[in-house]
This record gives structure tokens, sequence and C-alpha cells, in this order.
């Protein structure tokens, strides 16, 4: 485990490298099921709703942001629920999704997802039942310290 990312005890995860905080864990272990993206923005208002660790303006990621949890030279990985390892800090709880819905939309019919197993993704319609859950964050980037 790397010194960039603290588990706040409530929840969150702090990585001291971009400045966020994000949801330890994402909502398919929240939720024990995958999300479309109108889902998962209805996750993230209850969220908000409950003041999660303490903040209510938790939201999706950007790509830019889902992206620097991914370690490209794989120095790093936690498990997702199939068993197969993802490339974020394993700081994060074991058994989550492998990919996470964005805040990078194309008008109302498309949003793109974020890989952890290949540091990649694409845009998918918003009503799309896909494998996938939504990680939250809250806070701004720092992006100076968030370049590797």
């Amino acid at each position: 485990m790397s010194d960039r990312f603290v588990d706040n005890g409530d929840g969150s995860v702090s990585d001291h490298l971009t400045g966020l905080m994000w949801t330890k864990q994402d909502s398919w272990l929240d939720a024990k099921k995958f999300l479309t993206y109108r889902q998962a923005k209805k996750y993230a208002n209850k969220k908000n709703e409950e003041s999660f660790a303490g903040h209510s303006d938790w939201r999706f990621p950007g790509k830019e942001e889902a992206n620097s949890l991914y370690y490209r030279e794989k120095e790093f990985s936690t498990i997702d629920k199939y068993e197969m390892d993802i490339y974020i800090d394993p700081v994060f709880t074991e058994g989550c999704g492998h990919s996470s819905w964005t805040s990078l939309t194309r008008g109302k019919i498309t949003a793109y997802v974020y890989s952890f197993v290949s540091g990649t993704g694409g845009h998918y319609e918003v009503d799309d039942s896909l494998d996938t859950s939504v990680r939250l964050v809250c806070g701004q980037m720092d992006a100076i310290q968030a370049e590797k």
C-alpha cells in the first residue's frame, strides 16, 4: 500500500496526491447491485442527503479524476467482485466493481465509464444495464499534483 491514500475511518479515503476524497466502497459494495447511470445519480443524491462521511458534495468523478486512481505500472491492485485484479490502491475495499460511471456525458444519452482493469473506457447509454458501479468523489483535483 502506498502512503498516498489515507483511510479516514468514516468510509472515505483521502488522496494526498490529488487533494480529492473518495468513498472507500463503491456503489456495488454499498447497494449490492450494479447501477445504470440514472440509478447511480440517485445513489449519489442519497449519499449527499445522508451527509456521508460528513460531506454533502459527493459527485461522479471526471474522467481525469477516475484515471488518477489507476496504477498504470500495476504496482498496486485490489480484487474486484469477480476476484480479478483492478489497479487501484488496496486501501479501497475488495470486492468492488471494476469500473465507474463518470461525469463525462454526451447530452442526455451517453456517459463515460472508466475501467480500473485497463485504464481506459468508453461512452455507454445512460440506461444500459452494464456491470458498472460508481465510486463517488468530493473536493477539487489539484491538477499539478495529479500528474504522475
